[in-house]
């Protein structure tokens, strides 16, 4: 299903696959320059492992070079003026999911968010500015739009994935955002995928949807599958 405003896709959104799994909803935002219809087999691939999870795919603010492409930020400028736009993105989205969220019946305590590059970048923003629209940020080639203040508080559960050799969005972001994040007190994972540049595959999606399930099922695995993430002082 597809959910307009005005002529403006707002979201393709796909049922849950089995009505008796728990109810859960799964929001993507997609990197720059893409479509959610480019994103969804990354979606559905997600939806595999949460069958009861309505998920929505949200379409992306700005026209990017390319129709139908989109953006959620323009990118032009240097990175500090892309912060005000970034909140901006971040607010339009948390409105998105408080309508998803009313329409089905699921609050933010049972919401995950889930990002690629700008789309990921959106979706740290969010947990900061709107904290009670989601309990689980997965965010893929993302960074944080601006420096952790002096006695922030983040309580979302994030997980941070990102390729050893994306030269795009260079893996420094996120152990940058690492630290920062540990420093706020939120509880954050980082996961660097070797061998992987700017992209999100299967293996990707696999590590990431275990990283939720860890979360949500915390103490019944006694060894992960994956390493743990590397402590603060290795990121130095």
């Amino acid at each position: 299903m597809q959910q307009h405003r005005a002529g403006e896709q707002l979201w393709l959104e796909l049922p849950p696959m089995s009505p008796s799994a728990p109810r859960r909803l799964l929001v993507f935002l997609h990197g720059a320059g893409s479509t959610p219809e480019a994103f969804a087999p990354v979606a559905l691939a997600w939806q595999l492992k949460f069958p009861g999870a309505v998920v929505a795919i949200l379409q992306a603010l700005e026209p990017a070079s390319e129709a139908p492409n989109r953006n959620w930020y323009d990118p032009a400028g240097i990175s500090a003026d892309h912060a005000p736009r970034i909140a901006a993105a971040a607010d339009e989205v948390a409105r998105r999911i408080a309508a998803l969220q009313a329409s089905c019946g699921v609050g933010g305590d049972r919401t995950t968010v889930v990002g690629f590059s700008q789309g990921a970048t959106v979706a740290l923003e969010l947990a900061r500015r709107s904290p009670e629209r989601l309990a689980i940020v997965v965010a893929h080639a993302g960074r944080l739009a601006r420096p952790v203040r002096e006695g922030e508080s983040i309580s979302a559960t994030v997980h941070l994935i990102h390729g050893e050799l994306d030269t795009l969005m260079p893996v420094e972001h996120s152990k940058r955002s690492f630290r920062h994040l540990r420093a706020a007190g939120a509880d954050v994972s980082l996961d660097i995928a070797a061998d992987t540049g700017h992209a999100i595959d299967q293996s990707l999606v696999t590590l990431g949807t275990t990283r939720v399930l860890q979360t949500l099922f915390r103490g019944r695995s006694r060894k992960p599958p994956f390493p743990q993430p590397p402590s603060p002082e290795t990121l130095q």
